[in-house]
């Protein structure tokens, strides 16, 4: 009879462990420059880019849907940058 149930232990230690505490794929360091954080979000959108035109001209699905969530996941980076900024200060 085979076993339907995931284990519920967040213990790596087991060995039918197969999911763990979710933590972010991107994120920004503490200290870390701005602009040296956009620049290598730049750098990770242009190989989305790349792995999305590569993959539209190969016909390959597999390739298109990683640089979705490539794209998805760099977004988010983004964001983070985004929202680590001071607000702006409106002048009147």
């Amino acid at each position: 009879m085979p076993n339907d149930t995931l284990p519920t232990s967040a213990n790596p230690g087991n060995p039918d462990h197969r999911y763990g505490l979710s933590q972010p794929l991107f994120t920004v360091i503490p200290g870390t420059p701005g602009t040296v954080s956009k620049a290598q979000a730049t750098k990770l959108m242009d190989c989305a880019r790349h792995l999305n035109h590569t993959g539209v001209m190969l016909g390959d699905q597999r390739m298109v849907a990683a640089s979705h969530l490539l794209n998805t996941m760099v977004r988010a980076l983004l964001d983070q940058l985004e929202g680590d900024r001071p607000p702006l200060s409106k002048s009147s």
